[in-house]
């Protein structure tokens, strides 16, 4: 039941339905549904449907955003109150996640909760860029058009048609493609609405479901590699006959001895009766007869037709959401898709996965992204920030400017495009590495469990390597990227301890630490990657 709720929770968060619902608008749905969530899992616990366990990544994910809201605290003591309450609420989500989750059933409802918001967006923003232009008014401060814009019915080309007779003077007008749900494009590019309106951070979303979608496609497990079917989870050799020597069937009990021709009635005319099959010899077992099935319809043919149309409806989501970044023109999103995609292609099918991948990447790398003079200026852009990031880092001195306080120092008003560096920036170095302890243990979990030698459940093994690959491609797109607070990134790495939870219900044996050497090392990595930016960027000039 809490499994469902925080889905729904989930769902809120990223759909955002109160923003476009004019009815829902003033209901505090978020909260009621976080009340409602804690609710649901003080019952699951009680009633023994849920084993809370204490993730790695736990620990490491609330200091790091209580250390966030004791720098702003010490920095910037006027907008603690605002930015206190955006760390709560993404400590609330990422607990929620954790917790709620924590069994198979949660984390196929979490899955089917991703997927299926990637899913909406993703059509969302595909239908949007087949919309023809019209007029949009933003708001007077917002000269980018990065938040909500309201069509008023003019067609348009460019910008300047806009400014002919407009119904509001001086208003700050943009040609964009209106699309459902109130959203529209913003330089021609798709994106969503909230914290989605981003096209970049819309693709990276739409990337990181896509592990998922096929997790949920993997309905069975697969053979081992003796041949043998998989082993029942818990299920030992302990309870087996034991094997004496002598014969395999030396442990079992004595079968009753077989039936002589001696003792069947003969015909009354002293024929010879029915024939006798002859006697097998020792050690022989009769083979069974198959049924008589058409030359070409095997089992294995019928299973392979079931599994290419189990797999059809996920295809369609990758090629949706690929389609979906060519239209938004991110590069960072594009990354992120050929390499959760490759990931994922390599995981299943090996060199051909390889193969596969070089085909799809090329007409990509074609096709999207921005190129020219925006491309260049998004770069010098991109560097020119973490140039004020390094700045910031050195005048107070590796404390950290606070929690939401990069825009208002940087001399562009905008964030650092770098979750790394963000974090360095504002809470300064141990917000860094408790930043990066909190991506190094939500890795390893998955990939302990997917490579341990456990016992767990068909889920939960089916989804450590689909989370693992999701992770992935979330640390690439950060690089790009503001999401050191970012709710969506949270639900993910929530995902990331609810497997471990799902996995030590399941198995007692699952323990996952990170080590005293393994965190000193994560640390001096992050370190090292300072060094190495702070290098290129004076060798860019």
């Amino acid at each position: 039941m809490a499994a469902w709720v925080v889905c729904a929770l989930c769902a809120l968060v990223i759909i955002k339905p109160q923003e476009f619902i004019p009815e829902l608008s003033g209901i505090p749905l978020v909260h009621a549904a976080f009340g409602l969530t804690l609710l649901c899992v003080a019952l699951d616990v009680v009633w023994r449907r849920l084993k809370p366990a204490l993730a790695p990544q736990v620990v490491y994910a609330l200091a790091f955003l209580a250390w966030a809201a004791l720098t702003t605290a010490l920095k910037r003591p006027t907008a603690l109150e605002e930015r206190g309450l955006q760390l709560a609420t993404v400590a609330g989500i990422f607990l929620a996640v954790s917790v709620a989750a924590a069994s198979p059933r949660g984390l196929r409802a979490l899955a089917i909760t991703l997927v299926g918001c990637a899913v909406l967006t993703t059509v969302v923003a595909i239908v949007q860029a087949f919309q023809p232009h019209g007029c949009m008014l933003a708001a007077p401060e917002d000269w980018e058009g990065k938040g909500e814009l309201e069509p008023d019915g003019r067609p348009c080309e460019t910008n300047v048609d806009c400014r002919k007779d407009p119904p509001v003077p001086d208003g700050n007008y943009r040609c964009e493609r209106p699309g459902p749900l109130g959203t529209s494009t913003i330089d021609g590019r798709v994106r969503y609405r909230g914290s989605l309106a981003d096209p970049n951070e819309l693709s990276l979303m739409a990337g990181m479901s896509i592990p998922l979608a096929i997790a949920l496609a993997e309905r069975r497990a697969r053979p081992r590699r003796d041949g043998r079917p998989p082993r029942p989870p818990g299920r030992s050799d302990a309870g087996r006959p034991p094997t004496l020597p002598g014969g395999s069937d030396a442990g079992r009990p004595p079968r009753p001895p077989r039936r002589s021709g001696a003792g069947r009635p003969r015909p009354p005319d002293g024929g010879a009766g029915p024939p006798v099959a002859a006697p097998l010899a020792p050690g022989v077992v009769a083979a069974r007869a198959r049924p008589a099935l058409p030359l070409l319809l095997t089992d294995r043919l019928l299973s392979r037709i079931c599994a290419a149309l189990r797999a059809l409806p996920v295809a369609a989501v990758i090629v949706a959401i690929g389609a979906m970044v060519v239209m938004s023109r991110s590069r960072s999103g594009l990354i992120v898709y050929l390499a959760v995609l490759g990931l994922s292609f390599i995981r299943r099918s090996g060199a051909l996965g390889v193969i596969a991948a070089c085909f799809v990447g090329p007409p990509m790398l074609l096709l999207g992204g921005r190129s020219g003079d925006e491309a260049t200026e998004s770069s010098e852009e991109r560097a020119a920030l973490l140039r004020e990031a390094f700045e910031m880092i050195r005048r107070t001195r590796g404390i950290g400017v606070g929690a939401g306080q990069f825009g208002d120092e940087s001399s562009f008003g905008l964030t650092a495009h770098n979750s790394y560096m963000l974090a360095a920036a504002e809470t300064g170095l141990l917000g860094m590495c408790l930043f990066a302890l909190v991506l190094y243990a939500s890795l390893k979990v998955p990939l302990a469990i997917w490579l341990g030698d456990v016992e767990v459940g068909p889920t939960a093994r089916r989804f450590a390597p689909a989370i693992f690959v999701s992770l992935c491609g979330a640390l690439i797109g950060i690089f790009f990227l503001s999401w050191a607070y970012k709710d969506v990134l949270y639900m993910v790495l929530g995902a990331s301890a609810a497997l471990y939870g799902a996995a030590r219900a399941e198995d007692g044996r699952v323990s996952v630490r990170v080590s005293a050497r393994e965190a000193a090392l994560v640390c001096g990595g992050m370190f090292a990657v300072l060094a190495l930016l702070n290098v290129l960027l004076r060798f860019l000039g």
